[in-house]
């Protein structure tokens, strides 16, 4: 609404009006308008899909052995790079108990190592704040064949360009 009045001219402006929508901090530790910055940011620097190649280039690249490691900064960085590292590992869930077994999937191109997520310590938190948020995931190349396929960030968005044309 407030873009159809006015444009925006710099990112206080941006900030100012996201606060006045959805009220001040209340006692919050971060502004109100930062996960709109972060989701311009991600939307705009297409990271998700950028994750979503690197994890397709990691596997046709890695040599069986190799060791891939990624770092994650928020949920939907982690969910995505989770959830293909235990596709890739063959430890999807099983499906319904109302469905019948599906048959067996690809060989797995990786191995979990560690199963879960490395979370920082709280003396690392301590020294580096920035660190609260981080997860580290790795995971081991077998000697499976790379999968085929083009890489999918599971999110769907338009492109940009369709969007500047449509305002």
């Amino acid at each position: 609404q407030r873009r159809k009045e006015e444009t925006f001219r710099t990112t206080l402006d941006l900030a100012e009006t996201v606060e006045a929508a959805v009220g001040g901090r209340r006692g919050a530790r971060i502004h109100p308008a930062t996960l709109t910055f972060q989701a311009i940011r991600m939307y705009v620097n297409d990271e998700l899909g950028e994750l979503a190649r690197a994890l397709v280039a990691a596997e046709r690249l890695l040599k069986p052995g190799g060791r891939l490691v990624v770092v994650t900064f928020h949920s939907l960085e982690d969910r995505m790079v989770k959830q293909w590292l235990r596709d890739r590992a063959g430890r999807n869930a099983g499906g319904s108990r109302h469905l019948p077994l599906m048959g067996k999937g690809p060989e797995p191109t990786f191995d979990l190592e560690p199963a879960k997520a490395v979370l920082p310590s709280d003396k690392e938190v301590e020294g580096n704040p920035r660190a609260r948020s981080a997860k580290l995931r790795a995971a081991i190349r077998t000697d499976a064949p790379a999968r085929s396929g083009e890489a999918s960030d599971g999110m769907s968005l338009p492109p940009l360009s369709k969007l500047e044309e449509a305002s």
